[in-house]
């Protein structure tokens, strides 16, 4: 008889012992979206960290899904596939005040549009521009948005005096400037960091304006209630954290903040140039 209730002690142990992990796997995964600012398969296996962060803190599973460009990331935003999303903050402003998301934090790495010019036939003056191309990874990037409201301040309008040139990544923007085909390249903080050597030596900042929040991550309005247990966790992501240093390091975002109302609003001039793009 103690030998039958040694057993039973020992399985009901073992049931408590997987009852967190068992939990965990029948719980409704959190569906964060990712901009697809890089390739899907790098992008994804940077962000794995922060997977396995909010799987362990949230104790619920975590996946991971990006687009095929910021478009199409954005409309699928709009549409509440994503539980957690981390865009863009221009993007991040039009699901706020027409979708209803709720900003929880930004990246502590500020962005900002670089634009950059081949070393050897460097771009002498902005207005040399008129009749060529700008390259760009994306329209919707918000360092691209900033370069043509930026290049409107100088009278120079896409399709009337230049055209742009969007491209698959950041270094095939540089590539088309060494090229020739266009004659900047519009790159971000981030993308510079993380372009070859061999490429980066090349160019040449031509211009670096100014700084504007970098990417941000918003919940689902559906998530309302969990909005304090998010942003905690969220907040709480440092690179003190062995998730946290591998991810930071490879991403460079360098940490995570809370985000002003301020900050949102600042950027409604973006977001203006987003509707009348986005209808199209």
């Amino acid at each position: 008889m103690g030998r039958y209730l040694s057993v039973r002690s020992w399985l009901l142990a073992c049931l408590l012992a997987l009852s967190p992990i068992l939990s965990m796997a029948q719980a409704t995964p959190l569906i964060v979206g990712v901009l697809p600012t890089l390739s899907p398969r790098v992008l994804l296996n940077s962000y794995q960290p922060f997977r396995t962060y909010l799987e362990q803190t949230l104790k619920r599973p975590v996946e991971l899904v990006t687009a095929t460009d910021f478009a199409t990331f954005h409309k699928s935003t709009m549409a509440g596939d994503y539980d957690l999303v981390v865009t863009a903050a221009h993007l991040g402003r039009l699901a706020q005040t027409e979708g209803g998301y709720i900003p929880l934090a930004t990246f502590k790495a500020t962005n900002r549009a670089m634009l950059v010019t081949a070393r050897a036939t460097p771009l002498k003056s902005i207005q040399d521009l008129r009749g060529h191309a700008v390259a760009a990874l994306d329209r919707f990037a918000l360092v691209t948005s900033q370069t043509l409201v930026w290049l409107e301040a100088q009278g120079l309008r896409e399709g009337t005096d230049f055209r742009l040139l969007e491209t698959s990544s950041h270094n095939s923007s540089a590539y088309s400037v060494l090229s020739g085909e266009s004659v900047l390249a519009i790159i971000s903080p981030a993308g510079w960091g993380q372009m070859p050597a061999n490429i980066r030596d090349s160019l040449q900042v031509f211009a670096s304006l100014p700084a504007i929040p970098g990417l941000m991550l918003l919940a689902n309005p559906r998530l309302a209630r969990e909005v304090p247990r998010l942003k905690s966790a969220l907040l709480a992501f440092s690179p003190d954290l062995p998730e946290g240093k591998q991810f930071f390091e490879a991403t460079r975002y360098q940490g995570i903040r809370e985000i002003a109302p301020e900050e949102m609003k600042s950027l409604d001039p973006y977001t203006r140039y987003l509707r009348q793009h986005l209808e199209h």
